[in-house]
């Protein structure tokens, strides 16, 4: 029993020590911590061991973990000073030793042999200190060999020939013999010409030739297809070595142990086919780290290799954070009961796994298996829905756009160019559009003048008891808006108006009715986009071309406008609670229907209940009151002003006191020109 345990210690403090060493390597690190947890794993069954079977009789514990209780300070020692990287560091096996050496320790300390424990702790973390600080032979020889290599004047090809026949040398026979093998499937000149190649478009030069040697020499297609996945070939998206032998690691690691690392940031392959390729357990715990930070990979197949439980299980802790991951297989590699847990908690975390190839004979865990799988299914099933429906959504609003002729607005920075004629019509436009609004101020003026003498009716008595009025005091009754007419230069048309004032004061109400009509005739020549090149030469002339215009002008006619909404809907749904509509204001009616290719034709507007229509709002029948959302920029509503639609308002008058409510995203239009063209229907 004693000698069990010593060698158990002692391959716990050789694996803790290469997980020291190798913490800076992606490539050692994950082999050196699964074979230290392997080594936990051990101590913890024999401790576990020994506690159950010395229940009744502790003497045999004593002997073993008592006297100077160094065997169990070195487990301790060993537990508190690893430091295992994020995949590791929460696996099971740590916290299962950890509490079995708790165990120990307090068995030892109710034998009274409390202060031995602490001071054999105290020297065995010393120890362990002064071993991490100590330099690794082979790293050390290694160093004394480049040294001495430049002292005798050695070239770098001649260090490395030498670092090769020592890496033969420790190769066992059966190693030597698959090595031998292997260079036979390759050709040293056209591996040399792909890892020269530093962008991916220079591997596609060398394309024709590596297919072409596939047959004779599988080693130069291997590590050609090996060196684009290391490159991120964005062209690379199938990586299939299905059925095809791969060198074991220590014999090539241009190929298997380099595709491993070159997983963890490819952006680019999708499907990894590695089922029967002869992928050992080191470069299977690789690509276990790798998974964790790839965000591409899709589906992944390692069926029928070389792997181990706890390599497996690895695996199965990194498809638990991979997101992308949709599909892994793993038949006829390695199982048990925690491999089969690991896979558990992958599938309950990782709602994108919908497939998992793994043989299952525990039937609780096969049935737990199979109800997360048709989770997981169901969710993919709601999530290519949704997809489907925003995609049909977005041709729908494309389809609009393109064939309705109603273009998405142009962007602020984007106005449309205009010729100089253009811009000349525009000015001459907006300074008529100025004359006649000036005429129509001068002859309200002119309606106010004639009341002033009947404010002082003591100047009429002192002319004569006759009621008509003089043509002097006609003069006089003009003479006071002389000086606001002189604040603002007349144009010529005023000036012929005011040569005749009786005929103004006869006729008060034609002539401004006429440049009323006059008015909003020039405003329908231009466009508020035309009036943007006028702005820099006559400033603010277009502020009031664009106004609210005189009292006397007519008002605006009603806007037609059409295009895509969310229309909420008016109960709560399981699914949804808005619906994708086409909506069509036209003659104060706001019509929708599902989708734009539904309407027959335009004709069916004149209709009192369009065909194929799921609604209408009449404001011709209720007046309404349009509403912006305080908290949403892209949210208005529309209700009743009575609190109640009438009669004839809407397609269901079961929605007689309903308040609609109407979402921009992703419309045509914004918000302020719906708004603005629903409010010209209240007019």
């Amino acid at each position: 029993m004693e000698k069990k345990i010593d060698e158990i210690l002692c391959k716990m403090e050789t694996t803790a020590g290469k997980v020291d060493l190798y913490k800076t390597s992606k490539v050692k690190l994950p082999m050196a911590e699964l074979d230290y947890l392997k080594n936990l794993e051990d101590a913890r069954d024999f401790m576990n061991m020994m506690v159950t079977k010395t229940s009744e009789n502790r003497q045999q514990l004593a002997d073993i973990f008592g006297g100077d209780c160094s065997r169990i300070a070195r487990i301790r020692t060993v537990l508190d000073e690893v430091v295992l990287s994020d995949m590791n560091c929460n696996d099971q096996r740590v916290r299962t030793c950890t509490e079995a050496c708790e165990t120990i320790e307090k068995v030892l300390e109710d034998m009274g042999l409390g202060w031995c424990l602490k001071k054999a702790q105290d020297e065995q973390k010393a120890s362990f200190t002064r071993r991490r600080s100590s330099i690794d032979r082979e790293d050390l020889q290694k160093a004394v060999l480049q040294i001495e290599a430049q002292a005798t004047g050695a070239t770098e090809a001649e260090v490395e020939a030498v670092q090769v026949v020592e890496v033969e040398e420790r190769l066992s026979p059966k190693a030597k013999k698959a090595a031998d093998a292997w260079a036979e499937c390759y050709d040293e000149d056209f591996v040399k010409r792909v890892l020269a190649c530093q962008q991916p478009g220079e591997l596609q030069a060398l394309e024709s030739e590596a297919k072409a040697s596939k047959a004779t020499k599988l080693g130069n297609w291997m590590i050609w297809m090996v060196h684009r996945a290391h490159l991120d070939d964005p062209t690379l998206v199938k990586f299939d070595f299905t059925n095809l032998k791969m060198p074991e690691g220590n014999v090539e690691p241009l190929i298997s142990p380099k595709l491993a690392v070159a997983m963890e940031s490819n952006t680019h392959i999708e499907h990894l086919l590695m089922g029967c390729t002869n992928l050992q357990d080191q470069e299977a715990a690789i690509l276990a780290v790798s998974l964790r930070s790839n965000r591409s990979l899709k589906v992944l197949n390692i069926d029928t290799n070389v792997i181990q439980p706890l390599t497996l299980e690895s695996i199965a802790n990194g498809t638990s954070v991979n997101e992308a991951l949709q599909e892994l297989r793993c038949n006829n590699t390695a199982n048990g009961r925690l491999v089969t847990e690991a896979f558990l908690r992958a599938l309950k975390s990782n709602p994108s796994l919908c497939k998992l190839g793994y043989p299952v004979t525990d039937a609780y865990f096969r049935g737990e298996i199979d109800k997360q799988l048709t989770r997981n299914n169901d969710a993919a099933r709601k999530r290519r829905l949704e997809e489907k429906r925003r995609k049909e959504a977005g041709e729908a609003e494309s389809e609009a756009a393109e064939t309705k002729g109603y273009p998405h607005p142009p962007k602020a920075d984007q106005q449309p160019e205009r010729s100089p004629e253009r811009i000349k019509e525009v000015k001459e436009t907006v300074k008529e559009v100025l004359e006649v609004k000036e005429v129509i101020t001068k002859k309200q003026e002119l309606e106010e003048a004639p009341q002033l003498p009947e404010a002082e009716p003591a100047m009429l008595s002192e002319a004569g008891p006759t009621t008509e009025t003089s043509p002097e005091l006609k003069e006089a009754a003009v003479e006071p808006a002389e000086p606001c007419q002189a604040e603002a230069e007349p144009s010529p048309v005023a000036e012929d108006e005011l040569k005749e004032p009786q005929a103004m004061t006869e006729e008060p109400c034609d002539e401004p009715e006429r440049a009323g009509s006059s008015l909003k005739e020039a405003r329908s020549k231009v466009s508020a986009s035309d009036c943007e090149h006028a702005r820099t030469d006559i400033p603010g002339t277009i502020e009031a071309f664009l106004g609210e215009g005189s009292k006397t002008s007519a008002p605006l006619p009603m806007r037609n406008l059409r295009g895509y909404l969310y229309k909420k809907s008016p109960g709560a749904r399981l699914l949804k609670s808005w619906d994708w509509r086409y909506f069509v204001l036209h003659e104060g009616r706001l019509i929708w229907w599902r989708r734009d290719r539904d309407i027959p034709a335009d004709e069916v507007f004149s209709h009192a209940d369009p065909e194929g229509c799921k609604g209408f709002i009449n404001f011709k029948v209720s007046r309404a009151r349009i509403m912006p959302d305080e908290q949403n920029p892209l949210v208005f509503a529309i209700e009743s002003v009575d609190g109640k639609w009438q009669e004839g308002s809407l397609k269901d008058m079961s929605d007689a006191q309903r308040t609609f409510e109407f979402d921009c995203t992703k419309s045509a239009h914004t918000r302020e020109e719906w708004m603005d063209a629903l409010r010209s229907t209240q007019q």
